[in-house]
């Protein structure tokens, strides 16, 4: 009898929810760092995985998947969603992939013997992976045009060309196959009477066997193990294959540790202006998973009172708040009065780094921030948009507005009531009649009008000439030197290109071309 895998209840939870994770998780000062609990993440793993092959497979007349043999082609709204949810599925693999290779050890020690938690997290990431990944190789056949679309290289997801031909050539391998039947006999030879992973193994076998991926013959358990050591590991992941030689000279997990030190945050602020936008990324978090592209988060550099009063001492400003009926042409009093609550958690003293004067949408909803909490990163870049004095008091202004409003776990641009990381910047300098702000681009993706951080960098850098924005910083992570190295302008327009998982790798290695 085959066993079948029941798809998830995950019907909220579809390919665009992928990309407001990071958002939502950004640490405020209950940091959670990418933990040890590996059944939760691979768990976690399988069921984003499969809210992806659902929303293909609801939509498969809108993708030319609902038949086999077809050669259909695709609008331009299809077509991105269905590069979204490649690039998505590839991120989770990696990171099952990350997972096996912590715990490949678990058959090699002689002295201690097989680890059998480690022999779990092992076998189970690896049948998660290659179930899904023969599933969704299977819904993508079914439409010959989708394989050309998935072979192009989409550099502002960090995907080269030939990418889906050589993840099917990975998971449709007969070494593939032999690990399997490798794994599960080691697996029945040391798993316990009391076995709490039975049931969640045995459905995974079960998919893995209804898809084909069975060698098929009969081994002794001395011979799987040889088939286990054999296996050299090799990062199939294309842009990634410097990553099994790099992985070994660096400690995976950080907990407590961000590579932006304190050093590096008082020399951020002391050239940070009221007005800058922050573009940052976090390593080895669970929640990068999924995200396409290196930038994931996206705040807004508010300063405090003293700042701003100093900072908007200007004609232009003062004028400007003499027209919104303050007499006194004060900016602050202006703020003060028309948002009480948002100004005195602005200039609420928190640490000795000054008040909160960063302004973000995270899970808690839209909050402030002291810029050494909001920091707690490992990479920043920093852009000053490129507007008068009056310009960008009226954008802090418009940002002042959404102070305590609610995270947007819809992710719809078109709704004030909630916001996003990036909708927040979005809409903070949305240009207006009287304002010429900076004209961000929106993209549709499963429907909903969307600006993810990382396309907010490439629109940054590709159109440099005529965007209202110039570069302040950029603050690289870098493992080998545990530590943020500062770079110039060139790197940071390059850094788009990155590959979004486990972006720590150094940059030379994996920027992408344009070809």
């Amino acid at each position: 009898m085959k066993h079948t895998c029941t798809a998830p209840k995950l019907m909220g939870l579809i390919m665009v929810v992928v990309l407001i994770f990071s958002c939502a998780s950004r640490p405020s000062h209950d940091v959670q760092f990418y933990g040890p609990d590996f059944q939760v993440e691979i768990e976690r793993y399988q069921n984003m995985l499969d809210s992806n092959l659902t929303y293909l497979e609801r939509n498969s007349d809108r993708f030319g998947i609902d038949k086999v043999d077809q050669h259909q082609m695709l609008d331009r709204a299809a077509k991105a969603d269905l590069i979204l949810v490649w690039a998505s599925v590839l991120d989770y693999m990696a990171h099952l992939e990350m997972i096996r290779y912590t715990h490949n050890g678990f058959l090699f020690d002689p002295k201690a013997g097989i680890n059998f938690e480690s022999l779990i997290n092992y076998y189970w990431a690896f049948l998660v992976q290659s179930s899904r990944a023969v599933h969704f190789i299977h819904i993508i056949d079914r439409n010959g045009a989708l394989l050309t679309i998935l072979d192009e290289g989409h550099p502002e997801y960090g995907l080269e060309a030939n990418t889906y031909t050589q993840f099917k050539s990975h998971f449709l391998n007969v070494k593939q196959a032999a690990e399997f039947a490798a794994l599960q006999i080691i697996y029945r030879d040391q798993r316990p009477d009391v076995n709490p992973y039975y049931s969640r193994i045995a459905m995974l076998e079960g998919y893995n066997t209804s898809l084909g991926i069975d060698y098929g013959v009969r081994m002794s358990v001395r011979h799987a193990r040889d088939v286990i050591e054999n296996q050299s590991f090799s990062w199939w992941y294309p842009i990634q294959k410097n990553f099994a030689e790099w992985i070994g000279h660096v400690r995976v997990f950080r907990e407590g540790e961000n590579l932006i030190s304190f050093k590096d945050i008082l020399e951020i602020q002391s050239e940070l202006n009221p007005g800058d936008i922050l573009f940052q990324r976090r390593e080895w978090y669970m929640t990068n998973a999924g995200i396409p592209g290196y930038w994931t988060h996206a705040a807004f550099y508010v300063g405090d009172s003293l700042e701003r009063a100093d900072y908007f001492d200007s004609d232009s400003v003062r004028a400007w708040v003499r027209a919104e009926g303050v007499a006194s042409g004060s900016f602050e009093e202006l703020l003060e009065s028309t948002f009480p609550e948002a100004y005195a958690g602005n200039n609420l003293q928190l640490d000795s780094l000054g008040s909160q004067t960063v302004l973000e949408a995270i899970g808690k909803g839209v909050v402030l921030q002291s810029l050494s909490t909001s920091l707690t990163c490992d990479g920043l870049g920093v852009v000053r948009p490129r507007l008068s004095k009056a310009d960008k008091a009226k954008s802090i202004y418009n940002a002042f507005q959404y102070f305590g409003r609610g995270y947007d776990f819809n992710f719809d641009f078109l709704t004030d009531s909630s916001l996003v990381c990036s909708e927040l910047i979005y809409k903070s300098f949305e240009p207006g009649t009287d304002y010429s702000g900076v004209p961000f681009i929106t993209t549709e993706v499963a429907g909903r009008v969307m600006t993810p951080v990382n396309i907010m960098v490439k629109q940054f850098d590709q159109e440099h000439d005529s965007i209202n924005l110039d570069f302040v910083l950029f603050y690289d992570g870098n493992e080998f030197e545990k530590m943020s190295v500062r770079k110039d302008e060139a790197a940071f327009r390059d850094s788009w290109r990155r590959l979004g998982f486990y972006q720590s790798i150094p940059s030379d290695k994996l920027l992408m071309s344009e070809d």
